[in-house]
């Protein structure tokens, strides 16, 4: 079983039915897995990750609580199957035990502890779908390219140094790509800005 970690984006409501689920993104495959989860549990969830904490020991607390008591904690978190659109969690403790568990408990631990979420790669592989970042960002308010993006163009930075290097000793600088405004100006043989 090979364990993938995924980037948690919170629980979001989609189409007009307002089904509620969690959004993964397997990242280095840049691919979205939604898990749906019923709408109250996906309310204890939002209010979760918007800083709610309740009075008194909620469900999660409470397992949070007795598994510290009885086995020493949790080790890991993962999503281990998928089947008919139904996704089974494990809950792994310290002393490796596995608990069976509801995607939607298992998300509320994970937050609880901070703790990655893991998926394993044939569930990514049959229940993830490719989403291009403007999709993401207009339905879900995500934004994914933009650590990329600003560190350099092709995502490996020592690779754009290298062939901006390659570039600059044959002679060629930011203007030569369009890094002047140059709109209505052309330039003549000799380099003299023709309007």
């Amino acid at each position: 079983m090979t364990l993938i970690p995924v980037e948690y984006h919170g629980v979001h409501v989609v189409g007009p039915e307002h089904f509620t689920c969690v959004l993964l993104r397997w990242a280095e495959q840049n691919r979205i897995v939604p898990v749906w989860i019923g709408p109250l549990a996906a309310a204890e969830l939002d209010a979760r990750d918007n800083g709610f904490s309740p009075r008194r020991p909620g469900s999660s607390e409470l397992l949070l609580d007795v598994i510290n008591r009885s086995s020493g904690g949790v080790a890991a978190i993962n999503i281990i199957s998928h089947f008919e659109g139904v996704f089974i969690a494990s809950i792994v403790l310290s002393d490796g035990e596995e608990i069976d568990a509801r995607p939607s408990d298992a998300f509320l631990l994970a937050r609880a502890l901070e703790m990655e979420i893991q998926v394993e790669e044939d569930v990514l592989n049959q229940a993830s779908f490719f989403m291009a970042d403007d999709i993401a960002e207009e339905y879900f308010g995500l934004r994914f390219g933009d650590e990329v993006e600003a560190a350099s163009a092709s995502g490996d930075a020592q690779a754009d140094a290298d062939f901006e290097q390659m570039m600059r000793s044959l002679g060629m600088s930011e203007a030569d790509f369009g890094g002047e405004d140059d709109t209505d100006v052309t330039k003549d043989d000799n380099g003299e800005k023709d309007v």
